[in-house]
């Protein structure tokens, strides 16, 4: 990931170096302040101890400066404070090449980082020479103090190399710096520029806590801004419990107690701006290391937009659903009109053939009539349980008949079937079983019809409708029966570009094999609400 300034991801590189250099340069300072106060006290020359003292304090002064924010004056401060009580025990005491050891590299230090890069040069020569044009005064004798004694060439020699070495590291140290702040800078420009381009809301949460919810907001862009209507300071002052709708914290929770063991999750939730309003949005988030500690980072797209659609959508299906129920309770209505006024012409016929064929057609109508009840009642309107619809037929026709003799034995498996294949199958089996109690069973004659439904993989489909009866008499070229029944089954059969097989070795068995249309499946929404 890339740099976010000021959130500990990468981001303020230069400034947290400029600030720890600082740190360090005053700590070494206050350090060398003290060591040369306790070795005065030791050697018994309490002289200038006042002057290191203050030193000391100013040292852990620019320390608390830096902490409160303040690296390029903290940096001043020490820079100023050190250049002078070095310059005052240089012209003071013998023991300013020490001080000058102790102190003059941390002023290097800290006017690379404080300083415009000529006043540090300047700074920087004059620190390297000013030991030597101490020491050759004081031999010429042109500065003279109580304290003043011949000084050592060659420590004056060591101490100006030893400056001059540190300079050198100074500079090296300095460029390198820059170098790196510079790439930092680079890097941070490149990542917000694409942080702030997103056209969703991205968030950045603190470390967890233990029940999986987030501490704080480190960062935001500026499309999270603007959805929530905050500015950016206001939401990195806040928590991430601020911004959810109340309804949603709680499962909101549950989601992100589970990114310890899944690292990733995508679900929808509810955002509150600042006015009130609430925002539906998908989230999508993932945990990640910062700091070596767990943070998270969010992408909130609204979904408002989506959520109206799917609400219209819903209205209109629900529409479909009342329309396409009130379609089948009519139809229903219009094949009971139908099945009474063929049972009312039966009534007023004598002729036996012609009362059969009107009782078979209203039969037939019946067994469709059943269906659109079966799909009324039932919750899904595009399929039929087949299973309770034959159920349900087999009864209605055991009773017409009044034949308790013979046994009806159903074997169903529950299969749904669309209306395009349930109607022509139950047709099919209204034919095959009504053939089966009328004919296969003579009068005073006990039997057992069965009926069976399975599926037999890749949705194929087989349905047996089979007898113990006196089957077709002897001779019959089945193939080319003529029957109405079995000509409405052939015809039924190849509609539904299915296969018929008939056996009358024992009874009559007629099995039928057909394919159901798979539909696709349609895909679940995820929510976290």
């Amino acid at each position: 990931m890339g740099s976010i300034e000021g959130t500990g991801l990468e981001g303020g590189t230069d400034t947290r170096n400029t600030s720890r250099m600082i740190s360090i340069a005053a700590a070494l300072a206050g350090c060398g302040f003290i060591v040369l106060a306790i070795a005065r006290i030791v050697a018994g020359e309490p002289g200038f101890i006042s002057t290191l003292v203050i030193g000391g304090v100013i040292s852990l002064l620019t320390i608390w400066v830096n902490q409160k924010g303040h690296e390029k004056l903290a940096g001043i401060l020490l820079t100023c404070a050190l250049a002078g009580i070095a310059l005052f025990l240089m012209l003071s005491s013998e023991g300013t090449h020490d001080a000058a050891l102790l102190t003059f590299p941390g002023i290097l230090v800290l006017a690379s980082l404080t300083l415009r890069r000529r006043v540090y040069v300047v700074i920087a020569a004059a620190i390297v020479l000013m030991p030597a044009l101490v020491g050759i005064l004081e031999i010429k004798k042109v500065i003279v103090t109580p304290y003043s004694s011949s000084t050592d060439l060659l420590g004056l020699i060591d101490i100006t190399v030893i400056l001059i070495m540190t300079g050198a590291a100074v500079e090296l140290m300095t460029k390198t710096l820059e170098e790196s702040s510079s790439r930092a800078r680079a890097s941070e420009a490149r990542f917000r520029l694409l942080f702030n381009s997103s056209s969703e809301s991205i968030a950045v949460f603190g470390s967890m806590r233990p029940d999986g919810g987030a501490e704080k907001i480190i960062e935001v862009n500026d499309i999270a801004c603007k959805q929530l209507g905050y500015t950016h300071e206001e939401l990195l002052h806040m928590r991430p419990a601020d911004i959810v709708h109340p309804e949603s914290r709680q499962a909101l929770i549950g989601v992100l107690s589970t990114l310890r063991t899944e690292g990733h999750a995508v679900c929808e939730s509810m955002h509150l701006t600042k006015g009130g309003k609430s925002i539906p949005v998908e989230l999508s988030i993932q945990l990640f290391d910062m700091d070596g500690k767990p943070a998270i980072i969010a992408n909130a797209r609204d979904i408002t937009e989506r959520k109206r659609a799917d609400g219209l959508i819903r209205a209109a299906l629900r529409e479909k659903e009342i329309l396409l129920r009130e379609i089948h309770h009519r139809v229903k209505n219009n094949m009971q009109v139908i099945s009474s006024l063929l049972n009312l012409q039966a009534s007023k016929t004598q002729d036996p053939v012609t009362k059969a064929i009107l009782e078979e057609s209203r039969q037939r109508v019946r067994s469709i009539a059943i269906i659109h009840e079966k799909l009324y009642n039932s919750e899904n309107l595009a399929n039929i349980d087949f299973a309770v619809y034959l159920k349900s037929l087999a009864d209605e026709l055991c009773k017409s008949f009044g034949r308790p003799e013979i046994s009806c034995v159903l074997d169903l498996e529950a299969i749904p079937f669309e209306v395009d294949k349930a109607i022509p199958a139950g047709l099919i089996v209204n034919e095959l079983l009504t053939n089966s109690l009328r004919h296969a069973f003579p009068p005073g004659s006990k039997g057992t019809v069965w009926v069976h439904l399975r599926s037999i993989g890749d949705q194929n489909v087989e349905l047996v409708v089979r007898d113990d009866g006196v089957g077709f008499p002897a001779g019959t070229d089945i193939s080319s029966a003529t029957t109405m029944g079995l000509a409405i089954v052939r015809t039924l059969v190849e509609q539904m570009r299915g296969t018929l097989t008939m056996d009358t070795s024992h009874g009559t068995s007629c099995t039928i094999r057909f394919k159901l249309e798979k539909k696709p499946d349609i895909p679940s929404v995820s929510s976290c609400e």
